[in-house]
């Protein structure tokens, strides 16, 4: 994290009402002629960060001014009890500064007219800030400014606030209690030193905050993170596992960002990219998981001219705890809806592009053993690329000899581990191709355990190893394609389509023969193959063994021996 934007902007401004440290200036206490208490030169330190208040004022205080005064310079052991007594009718602070070291880096923020209205036993009804600032520098001259525009809170319960901040959790089993109920800040603007990165948003908005504890001190964990080399994170092995356990003790109901433009210096630095976004939201995350991820409106804009962009993307029930097992986390629910691509590809020529884009995909997974899914299933609705943007490229060269402008494909995919027999089964696989036809494929392994869901690579290869096949089905419909092919060869070799369908299907026969031999179950196939060439309408082949045909028997024996020991079923629909 090389630029950590400093804590929230109520965050800091509500544990600036909260415990204190020792003093670096005296502060006092006045009374004003209609009972308004004023204490002026506040410092005090509170979880690794620094802060100052010049002035505050307060009305309707319940506490002495001297114990007022003591929640910011008392003793930190015990300022959760001295808060729980503390009520005020409001409570305004003119300016605040905060700073703390994170690394090698140092963050400074300022706030502007907080004002706090409703205290009652430490917690705050309604809290507001005119706006806020804050730099983070590094010793290299690096340095990313922060801009936040008005922001409100309600609901902020300043001794949870400071026991988060502040202690460390004793108990396992602490429970997470409400800290914020509402936070909002108007807009967010963001730009680094030279400018080559600036980032606008429009409102934020944070709703349900829970929390309890952490088991390693906030400072410590920010300290670890500032020192840490992408490249050697080996050199703080366990800093992911902590990092996961903080995240487990908050709880949030939703995170909604809106308006997001954000704008960099491309190569060359005259031609900049731009990346938007119209909303993120996130609700449910509790448990180091988020329970929906929505990103609405997304577009990038590149340095290059090239452009991608999508109405949605999405993520559910995403488990950040299975990092620590698997370099993905584990989810439910993965979405894509309208993507849109239109980019340069000069590896071709300088006016080559590669478009294309996909009306909706999806995938969903279920029943995790270990790491991976038990069930799954996915889908791919229109895939469509413009084949004529790129030219005469080697891989459009045949498609566009065929008459394809443009390929329009979709596909499906399901399957299931099946504790009870042991088996393994995907069906169906299936891809359709506009004017090209369709190719379903159904498949069952068996002799399936458990142990290939193994996070252990060697056990998991292993059992993969002892799984065999016992079903293949393969059905092909439509004949837009092989039509296609037929003429194209007729072309060519200047003769008549129909005379080529005859040599093709002539052809097949004599290779089926030549790979799976010359048996009564290879001449079926071959035979059902033959007839599907001359009349592309249907064409379905299955094969089968009660036994099953591991890795190992497919090195060892010829597929001619194999198919004699498989059940064979082939037919075309004529």
């Amino acid at each position: 994290m090389r630029n950590t934007p400093g804590r929230n902007v109520i965050f800091g401004g509500a544990l600036a009402l909260s415990a204190a440290a020792p003093l670096a200036l005296l502060p006092h206490a006045t009374r004003a002629a209609d009972g308004a208490l004023g204490l002026d030169n506040l410092t005090f330190t509170l979880g690794g960060t620094i802060y100052r208040i010049p002035h505050l004022e307060m009305k309707g205080a319940s506490l002495p001014a001297q114990d007022v005064l003591a929640l910011f310079t008392g003793d930190t052991k015990n300022i959760e009890e001295r808060l729980a007594r503390f009520t005020a009718k409001s409570v305004v602070i003119p300016t605040l500064s905060t700073e703390r070291k994170v690394g090698d880096a140092t963050e400074r923020a300022s706030w502007r007219d907080l004002v706090v209205d409703g205290v009652a036993g430490g917690r705050i009804a309604a809290l507001r800030a005119a706006g806020a600032e804050q730099t983070v520098e590094r010793p290299a001259g690096e340095a990313t400014r922060y801009v936040w525009g008005a922001s409100q809170a309600r609901g902020v319960d300043l001794r949870q606030l400071v026991h988060v901040a502040n202690a460390v959790r004793l108990d396992p089993q602490e429970a997470l209690k409400p800290m914020i109920e509402e936070e909002s800040v108007d807009s967010l603007a963001i730009a680094d030193k030279d400018a080559r990165m600036t980032m606008k948003t429009g409102r934020l908005v944070m709703t349900g905050v829970k929390a309890r504890a952490l088991l390693t001190p906030p400072s410590q964990l920010f300290e670890r993170i500032g020192r840490l080399d992408p490249d050697k994170t080996e050199a703080d092995p366990t800093l992911l596992k902590d990092l996961i356990e903080a995240l487990a003790s908050f709880d949030v109901g939703a995170i909604e960002a809106r308006d997001i433009v954000a704008t960099g210096k491309g190569e060359p630095a005259d031609k900049p990219y731009t990346i938007s976004a119209g909303r993120f939201a996130a609700s449910r995350i509790a448990g180091a998981g988020v329970g929906d991820v929505a990103l609405d409106n997304f577009s990038l804009q590149s340095s290059d001219g090239g452009r991608i962009a999508f109405t949605r993307f999405g993520l559910r029930d995403a488990k950040l705890a299975s990092l620590l097992d698997a370099p993905i986390p584990q989810l439910s629910h993965i979405e894509l809806k309208g993507l849109d691509a239109d980019l340069p590809d000069g590896r071709i020529s300088e006016t080559s592009r590669m478009k294309f884009n996909i009306t909706d995909v999806e995938a969903n997974f279920a029943d995790f053993r270990e790491i991976a899914p038990t069930k799954l299933s996915a889908r791919l609705d229109r895939l469509a690329i413009d084949l004529a943007a790129r030219g005469e490229a080697p891989s459009t060269a045949q498609f566009l000899a065929l008459g394809y402008r443009a390929l329009d494909l979709s596909a499906a995919l399901a399957g299931e581990w099946r504790e009870k027999t042991q088996e393994a089964v995907f069906a169906p696989l299936r891809v359709e191709g506009r004017d090209m036809g369709a190719a379903t494929l159904k498949v069952t392994f068996g002799n399936v355990s458990g142990a290939v869901f193994s996070s252990m690579a060697l056990v998991s290869k292993a059992a993969a190893l002892a799984a065999s096949v016992k079903s293949v089905e393969l059905t092909l419909e439509g004949g837009g394609l092989i039509d296609r092919l037929l003429a194209l060869e007729a072309k060519q070799q200047k003769g008549g389509v129909e005379k080529a369908r005859a040599e093709y299907a002539k052809g097949a026969d004599l290779a089926v023969a030549a790979v799976l031999g010359g048996g009564d179950k290879a001449k079926k196939i071959a035979d059902a193959v033959s007839a599907y060439i001359m009349k592309p309408r249907k064409l379905m082949v299955r094969l089968a063994s009660e036994k099953g045909i591991n890795a190992f028997d497919a090195l060892a024996r010829k597929p001619a021996e194999l198919l004699e020991g498989m059940e064979v079923e082939a037919a075309a629909e004529r």
